[in-house]
Order: C-alpha cells, then sequence, then structure tokens
C-alpha cells in the first residue's frame, strides 16, 4: 500500500482501524497531518483537504454540513485508557491532596476526528468513592447511556471497576470530559476533547486547549460543608492557566506545604494560532485576553459561528470558545490575562490578579513582559453579547411538533446557597 492511500482512512474511511491515544500520540497525528498536506491534491485529490488555507473543507464534507443530520462515519476507533485516581497535586507551589485522571492536570487530551468511533476505558482507583465521567455538550445520538451523569444514564463506577464508554463523535470542536460525582471535577478530574473538523476561519496550526480555573488550597468537600451548613463562601486561593500558576509562600503559614516552587503558562507563537479556551472554575467568571492582539471568535461550544473580532472574551463556567489569534504585534512577550470577574455574587478569590501566562515571540527570552494592558472589568457578570455569537448554519425552529412546559426555579437555603428546582422539585441523589 502506498502512504498515500495508507493516509486515506484519515479521510474517507476506505482504510478501517482503529488507533489508541498515548504518549506521542499528538505528535504522531500532526505528523501525518503535514503529509497529507503535502500530498495533495495530486494523490487525494477526489476530496478537499483541511489545509490552513482552506480550514472549511473536511474531505468529502465542509463547513456547510449540516452536523445534526449528516457527519463521517471515518471506519476509526480511537480507544483510550484513564485512570481516575489520587495524587498529591503542586500546581502552583502549594501541594495538596487531590483526584486525576491518570496522574495529570488536566488529565490527558482525547484527541479524535469528526466521524470517528470512541472507545474509553475509566477505571476508579479511588479508594473508597465511586465516579462518572461526563462528555460535556457531547450529542449521544443513540448512546445516551454512555454520558456519564449518576443517577440519570449510569449507576457511579465503584472502585477498583472498568466501565467502557463508546460514542460517534457526531460533532467537532472544543470540549471536555469530567466527573459528574459531587465536587471531583473541581478537585482536579477533568481533561480535554478535541474533535477535529472544519472551521469558519483559516489558520496555521492548532495550539490545543488553554483550561482557565481557579484553585483552592484546601479540599473543595471541606469548603462545601461549611457553604451548606453556614453559608460562608469559601474565598479560593489562586487562579490556574493550564492548570499552573505560581503562589508566593510568604502570604500563608503553612510552610510545610507551599514549596514556592509553582511556574508559569508559557507559550512561544507563531501566526496563526487556534486556541480551544475552556472555563472550568468552580465559582468564577473570567474576561481573557492576550495584551496588544486581536482574538477572532470562530465557535462557541460546538458550533461554528461567523467570525468576529474583539479585544477579549467573556467565559463562563463550563463555556467553551475557538479563538484565532495571529502573532502581528511587534516581536516582545505579551501577558496571556484571565481577568477574574469580581462583580458576580457570592464569589471570592485571594489572589485574582495573579491569573497570567505568557506569550513568548522568542523562546529564548527570559525577561519579564512589560506589555500593558488595555481591557477593562466587566461592570455586569453577564456573558457574551448574543448578537455577536451568530451561529454559521441557519435552521428552521418555528415547526415544534410539540412542547412542554416546566417552571424553573431558584430556592435560597440561606444567603450563599440555593438549590434549583423544576416544577417545585429538586433531585438530589444518595
Amino acid at each position: 500500500m502506498s502512504l498515500a492511500n495508507a493516509l486515506k482512512y484519515r479521510l474517507d474511511g476506505k482504510t478501517r482501524g482503529s488507533r489508541g491515544v498515548g504518549a506521542g500520540m499528538k505528535e504522531n497525528y500532526l505528523l501525518l497531518e503535514n503529509i497529507k498536506a503535502l500530498l495533495w491534491p495530486s494523490d487525494l485529490s477526489h476530496t478537499c483537504p483541511n489545509t490552513p488555507v482552506a480550514r472549511r473543507y473536511w474531505g468529502n464534507y465542509d463547513i456547510d454540513t449540516d452536523y445534526y443530520t449528516t457527519f463521517p462515519d471515518t471506519g476509526i476507533t480511537v480507544e483510550v485508557w484513564l485512570s481516575v485516581q489520587e495524587s498529591v497535586c503542586n500546581q502552583d507551589g502549594f501541594e495538596r491532596p487531590c483526584i486525576t485522571v491518570n496522574g495529570t492536570v488536566p488529565g490527558p487530551p482525547i484527541i479524535a476526528d469528526w466521524g470517528d468511533d470512541l472507545l474509553i476505558h475509566v477505571t476508579n482507583n479511588l479508594p473508597s468513592a465511586g465516579t462518572t465521567i461526563h462528555w460535556h455538550g457531547v450529542r449521544q445520538l443513540e448512546t445516551v447511556q454512555y454520558d456519564g451523569v449518576p443517577g440519570v444514564t449510569q449507576y457511579p463506577i465503584r472502585p477498583k471497576e472498568t466501565l467502557t464508554y463508546r460514542y460517534k463523535v457526531a460533532q467537532y470542536g472544543t470540549s471536555w470530559y469530567y466527573s459528574h460525582i459531587s465536587l471531583q471535577y473541581s478537585e482536579s478530574l477533568f481533561g480535554p476533547l478535541i474533535f477535529k473538523g472544519p472551521a469558519t476561519a483559516n489558520y496555521n496550526e492548532d495550539l490545543g486547549t488553554i483550561f482557565l480555573q481557579d484553585w483552592s488550597h484546601a479540599p473543595m468537600y471541606s469548603a462545601w460543608t461549611d457553604k451548606e451548613k453556614f453559608g460562608i463562601t469559601h474565598p479560593l486561593d489562586n487562579i490556574l492557566v493550564n492548570g499552573i500558576n505560581i503562589f508566593d509562600c510568604t502570604l500563608v503559614r503553612d510552610y510545610e506545604n507551599c514549596k514556592g516552587d509553582g511556574t508559569e503558562f508559557e507559550r512561544v507563537f507563531r501566526p496563526k494560532y487556534l486556541i480551544r479556551l475552556i472555563n472550568v472554575a468552580t465559582d468564577s467568571l473570567f474576561k481573557f485576553s492576550i495584551d496588544s492582539h486581536t482574538l477572532k471568535v470562530i465557535a462557541n461550544d460546538f458550533v461554528p459561528i461567523k467570525p468576529y473580532d474583539t479585544e477579549s472574551i467573556v467565559i463562563n463556567t463550563a463555556q467553551r470558545y475557538d479563538l484565532l489569534v495571529e502573532a502581528n504585534a511587534p516581536p516582545g512577550d505579551y501577558w496571556l490575562r484571565a481577568l477574574w470577574v469580581g462583580v458576580c455574587p457570592r464569589v471570592a478569590n485571594v489572589h485574582p490578579e495573579d491569573s497570567t501566562g505568557i506569550i513568548l515571540y522568542d523562546a529564548g527570552n527570559t525577561s519579564e513582559s512589560t506589555s500593558v494592558s488595555t481591557v477593562e472589568a466587566p461592570t455586569t457578570c453577564l456573558d457574551e453579547p448574543l448578537e455577536s455569537l451568530i451561529p454559521h448554519m441557519n435552521f428552521e425552529v418555528s415547526n415544534v411538533a410539540g412542547t412542554t412546559i416546566e417552571e424553573l426555579r431558584v430556592q435560597f437555603t440561606h444567603d450563599a446557597l440555593l438549590t434549583w428546582t423544576i416544577s417545585s422539585s429538586s433531585l438530589k441523589l444518595d
């Protein structure tokens, strides 16, 4: 079989097979993509490649394909093994117990193509607690039993047991997987989902995901207990950018656990990057920006949108935005900022000003950035304006066969805690 024919399986499923996610998988995938682009169009001219100058195309499909009714079937199975386990986390120079996937924060990326099948084995290695994994925003067409919500679609996975999730990648874009039990995701049980497909604007390279996260040095379970009993809002201790940051140990008395060896998020920029931004905070809204750079927004959650330019983007918990950033500023280093929105009620963070990373134009530069932000802090606790988020595709939604009306309400148990109800009923699982 020629190299070109061997690569066709990534485009139209003519070669059936499977591939696993492990060490080096992402690098091998990128190598395949580069080889594929070099071969085009002489050997694979019967379909349209997804290249830096033609991101709207995806083999026999494109950005105008109705992804609700039509999606590829590549014949490829991406197989993944995940271990949910207790760990010791040192994300910002302060050690504390946590729960991780495969021992890392964030957990390993799950990368698949539009039309692939996912086979994900989740083993619960926690000593005494159940767990599940939910795949945020995934449609789960005809596979709702693998949605990962305890008490709704499955029982929790018991300690030392394994559950295999199976579903089709019928969407494309950015999301994340995480535990849907209690506060396990706040203890770092989460990771990125990247479903590759067409896009509404061109870019050179996929940078991958950047997670924005608030972080507590005390276990979140104890913080929740105080809030549930007494209405006390527990101030979180730091902001993490892609799971890391720095923390000043002189600010705390716990010298034994504060190691002072945190690191700041850094990336070297080359034009033009796709950034997959995800907010995995427990209780925080962020306003994301990069000094002296414009963000082009091309997708919100799993929905491709009409691109628009902005200086910053407001992102709420569990939301995802696909952004394009071009390295067209004067050569230098620039602050990446996850501005914590303090105007939101009943939230608190001890060091919101430390929510930064560094964008480098020169990997060898070790000096600290002196760039200045022109982004102003929000005065309201609101998402991006709806008028900015225009879907690329128009769907007719007026022809609805039937509707069900439920009354959604909020009941305050005390000043800092509320319970959501549907038709005066709430669901509390034991």
